[in-house]
């Protein structure tokens, strides 16, 4: 079923997946690109360090973080993908058309072709490697003075898991490079400083539960495994958020062009329907911004446990795009971000990295702003393609590891609410199944879109949205990723 799913996946989704000879001819020739160039600067004596997942093998960004008496200096290193990838290239062409890579439960569909996403472009430890730098002095208040960006060498000193670097801030084992254990510790004090103005300005703490699939060797789902949210998350998340603030602001200032990654205010109705579900009293809301309302509504949310309350607060936010308009980003309550980060995986970033690089060149940019926006909603296109696809694959693996439950009755809540039935998340396996309102017992009912619900016309009972129930598997068909559910002993 596994490989049936992923091919079902780029089959539907029309994914490239498969790479040209031309393409694979093109890049063995550009892995060969001499790396030292006049214009790099030599960082590789400074102690880089790469933290990623234990599956990880495209390592995009190195970080090193030193502390003096009166700032930090923080260095973000990105894999310099634009040396190697040139506009027009045919690499280039094909990076284009899928736009990001993909990722399925231990399978991925790259962007660019091995030799560069695994190879000569990943930051491996203890080889030289092409990087952007995005240089930043930050003070001892944790806000960032000043930022530079420019084309450097490097050579990572050490490969680290997310888990290695908690266990060592736990002080249950220890990095053994001493310079990285001070960078380390140094990123741990500003990402604290930095943690507190997040909380300052706002910005939204959306933490969905995600989760990863454990395949067996016949590559069927063996467990379903909650990621545990950890502080070296924090650590890697709050250097790149800085080095993606800066690229943004660099394209805003300095350039009169740029790709940003936007994330516009809430639509207002469905900040109206928030507000029924929280029940906030009218005078209350006169007074607030969007803002307020959304995180008031999120606090709710998390004090209660209310899983349908997050649900509803996530579906009231607008989904981020990318666009050559600086619109800001609400969620994270910045005026100006970009995507920076990612240039192995993601296209946006390659074409922020050529942007910068123009101007770091003194290069007049050749692309017009309505060619740019368009490569921005492809981009933005292209994202959301990929999603599905390893939703849709996801999906698949669970249904068929479920297909041993068949009869078993489970807890569920209503997540989502139509004329036909209800949509039930079965909360230990993170998938819905759907109920089909001829199967719920007792009477005939009527769909109420103003309260998302439906009520029964004799009896008057109502299924609403966020209602726990208890509900038994019917049926399932895995490649159609529908399960059918029935009320458990017809209650």
């Amino acid at each position: 079923m596994y490989k049936e799913a992923i091919q079902d996946a780029i089959s539907m989704h029309e994914l490239p997946s498969k790479w040209s000879s031309d393409v694979l001819n093109e890049a063995k020739t550009v892995a060969n690109k001499k790396k030292i160039a006049r214009y790099r600067k030599d960082l590789r004596k400074l102690n880089f360090a790469t933290i990623d997942g234990e599956d990880a093998k495209d390592f995009d960004d190195a970080v090193y973080c030193v502390k003096n008496s009166n700032s930090f200096t923080l260095y973000v290193a990105i894999a310099d993908v634009s040396f190697y990838v040139t506009p027009g290239s045919k690499i280039d062409i094909e990076a284009k058309k899928r736009g990001t890579s993909i990722y399925f439960p231990e399978t991925v569909i790259p962007m660019l072709p091995e030799n560069l996403s695994n190879g000569i472009c990943s930051l491996r430890p203890n080889e030289d490697r092409c990087s952007m730098i995005c240089e930043m002095s930050i003070g001892l208040d944790g806000k960032r003075n000043k930022y530079k960006f420019y084309s450097g060498l490097i050579n990572s000193k050490a490969r680290l898991t997310y888990n290695q670097v908690e266990k060592h801030l736990n002080k249950s084992s220890s990095i053994k490079q001493a310079g990285v254990r001070d960078s380390i510790k140094h990123l741990k004090d500003l990402t604290n400083l930095r943690l507190k103005l997040r909380i300052k300005r706002k910005a939204l703490e959306i933490n969905p539960m995600e989760t990863t699939l454990k395949l067996n060797e016949s590559k069927e789902v063996k467990k379903i495994l909650i990621k545990k949210s950890l502080f070296a998350h924090k650590l890697v998340e709050e250097s790149m958020l800085l080095a993606n603030e800066s690229a943004a602001e660099f394209m805003q200032e300095r350039l009169n062009l740029g790709v940003y990654r936007i994330h516009e205010d809430p639509d207002p109705s469905k900040l109206e329907a928030l507000k029924k579900h929280f029940k906030i009293s009218p005078k209350l809301v006169k007074k607030l911004s969007p803002l307020e309302v959304v995180n008031l509504c999120l606090d709710q949310a998390n004090e209660k446990n209310d899983s349908t309350g997050q649900i509803l607060v996530l579906q009231s936010l607008a989904r981020a795009e990318y666009s050559t308009n600086n619109l800001g980003h609400f969620g994270l309550q910045l005026g100006q971000y970009s995507h920076f980060t990612s240039p192995i995986r993601r296209y946006p970033d390659l074409l922020v990295h050529r942007l910068i690089n123009s101007s770091l060149a003194q290069k007049k940019i050749q692309t017009r702003q309505n060619e740019l926006q368009d490569e921005c909603e492809n981009s933005s296109m292209l994202e959301r393609r990929a999603e599905k696809a390893s939703r849709q694959v996801e999906q698949v693996l669970i249904c068929t590891y479920l297909k041993t439950k068949i009869g078993s009755t489970m807890d569920g809540f209503v997540t989502g609410v139509t004329d036909f039935g209800l949509f039930v998340s079965l909360e230990p396996y993170f998938i819905s199944g759907l109920l089909h309102v001829s199967d719920l017992p007792d009477d005939r009912y009527h769909f109420l879109s103003d309260r998302n619900a439906l009520k029964g016309k004799r009896r008057g009972g109502i299924y609403k949205l966020g209602q726990k129930i208890k509900v038994k598997i019917a049926a399932i068909f895995p490649l159609e990723r529908k399960i059918n559910l029935v009320i458990s002993n017809g209650k």
